[in-house]
């Protein structure tokens, strides 16, 4: 490998405690995925290391679920190689679909694979996925569609009415507009809204329309799509649609 100016790993420094465990994904099965992944597409990582002054750019050379490893490749420094295997910190960043991801570890070994030496970290239990913007929006299901239940206040009652969701990411959804109690404007706000992910729970969360605009169906009639927004989704929340998101575009790879 060879090393070259790159970022410092002091990226999410403008990013609170809060926000930063917003970005972090425990579950295994997603971490698992998100790191062959990366070793798939043979994507480019830098790992830091000597407290952050020092970098070799490697890459993930097999994920090892069964012996709980990580192994990745050396640098071509062999000094630098000996200062890694001395560190504790060792942080490593890439970046995937445009979404950067950060993991970290505190130990590292040398070890031959291959018949060649290489690097050996323990598979992190987390990891972050830092994605602020555009979020990654899927395409829900045709055949049997996911629904949004949105409670109106009627007079003394409640109408519930139910809308089909046509895509989905960490940011909102995209909704058809085919029930005549709800008025999908521009601005306007509905909570207590209920939607079933399928394979991961049930959610309730605030969502505010940003956007809307006409389409034809394939029947020739025409529907309006609404853009919306979550609103202060709670941390638990957005991990919940994360994972669907993961679930639904692994299933779409996978044969």
């Amino acid at each position: 490998m060879t090393d070259a100016p790159l970022p410092s790993p002091s990226h999410l420094g403008d990013l609170t405690p809060e926000e930063e465990e917003k970005f972090r994904i425990h579950s295994r099965i997603d971490i698992l995925y998100t790191l062959r992944k990366i070793m798939r597409r043979n994507m480019l990582i830098t790992f830091y290391f000597d407290q952050g002054n020092q970098f070799i750019l490697t890459s993930i050379l097999s994920v090892d679920d069964k012996t709980d490893q990580l192994i990745i490749d050396c640098g071509n420094d062999q000094e630098l190689n000996k200062l890694a295997l001395e560190s504790t910190e060792l942080t490593f960043i890439t970046s995937l679909d445009r979404i950067k991801i950060e993991f970290s570890s505190n130990q590292i070994n040398e070890i031959e694979f291959e018949d060649r030496y290489v690097f050996a970290i323990k598979l992190p239990t987390t990891l972050i996925r830092i994605q602020r913007r555009n979020h990654y929006r899927i395409p829900t299901p045709i055949i049997v569609p996911i629904t949004c239940i949105v409670p109106i206040p009627d007079q003394n009652t409640q109408i519930k009415a139910e809308i089909t969701i046509i895509d989905i990411s960490c940011g909102g959804v995209g909704v058809i507009d085919h029930h005549p109690a709800i008025s999908f404007e521009p601005g306007i706000t509905y909570h207590n809204c209920q939607i079933d992910l399928p394979g991961i729970g049930r959610i309730f969360t605030t969502i505010q329309v940003k956007n809307t605009y006409e389409m034809t169906l394939k029947n020739g009639t025409t529907r309006k799509r609404a853009g919306c927004e979550f609103i202060d989704l709670p941390i638990e929340i957005e991990a919940m649609i994360q994972r669907y998101v993961t679930m639904k575009e692994q299933s779409r790879i996978t044969p």
